[in-house]
This record gives structure tokens, sequence and C-alpha cells, in this order.
């Protein structure tokens, strides 16, 4: 017969008429509880300590700190951002409004200076002499 066959056939046959009471049960519970904490082999000290709902709080924040220390200590460090290159544009790319707007974002009207003089570099000659007519004319079309 199997075990199983066997404790059925036990419990059927009314052989098991056992009766308890409240020491008893508090002593087999008891002997349970010991014997767990055997099979786990956790120390009383360690045992007590898990059981004090205090102590199980700080516990808890000691391993969230240290992972939070360890989380810092060997994270990411910070990157410093790439160094922007200059990419050869044609003039008039350099001097339209999304350029000249971008350029002055990035260092004020120092960088839309700098950005300007880049680009007459690229066009090359320029009159020595211009009157406000000449410019007038030539932004308004006149």
């Amino acid at each position: 017969m199997k075990p199983i066959e066997n404790t059925e056939d036990f419990v059927r046959g009314g052989k098991a008429k056992v009766t308890t009471d409240p020491p008893m049960d508090r002593r087999v519970l008891d002997d349970s509880f010991e014997a767990m904490d055997e099979a786990i082999g956790t120390s009383s000290a360690a045992r007590t300590t898990l059981r004090n709902r205090v102590a199980r709080f700080a516990a808890a924040a000691v391993i969230i700190l240290a992972i939070g220390l360890l989380a810092t200590q060997f994270g990411p460090s910070e990157q410093e951002p790439p160094e922007r290159r200059n990419v050869a544009k044609s003039p008039a790319d350099m001097l339209s409004a999304i350029s000249l707007n971008m350029a002055y974002r990035r260092g004020g009207i120092e960088e839309l200076d700098n950005v300007a003089g880049q680009a007459f570099e690229m066009l090359g000659s320029k009159p020595a002499k211009v009157s406000l007519q000449e410019l007038l004319t030539e932004s308004n079309g006149v």
C-alpha cells in the first residue's frame, strides 16, 4: 500500500482517536517553531531582533541607506557635454534667423557677432565703406 492509502485507512478505521487540550497545542506549536528555526539556521539574536517591530524598521532603513550610498558611490558619473564642432556652413545658412537665434541663445551678442564675422569672412571681399542709403536700398529693395 501507498503511504496516502495507509493514512486514509488509519483514519477511516477509527484508530485516530486523540483528544488535545490548549497546553498540548501550545507545546506542539512551540516544538514546531523551534524545529523550523533550527532548519533555517537563524541565531537566537537574529530571531529576537526580527520579531521586534522597531528593530525590523531599523534594519530595513539601514539596508535602504546602504543601497542608496552604494548607488551614489558607484553610479554613473556626470559626463561633460560633448564639445561642439563648427560645421562648415554656407554664409546664407549662418545668417538665417534660426541660426542667429541659436547663436544668441548660446552666448549672447558676442556669439552672434562671432557667427556674423565668420559668415562675412567666408563671403570674402567687403566694401571699405557702406553708406546708410546703400544699406536701406539693399535691405528694402528700393
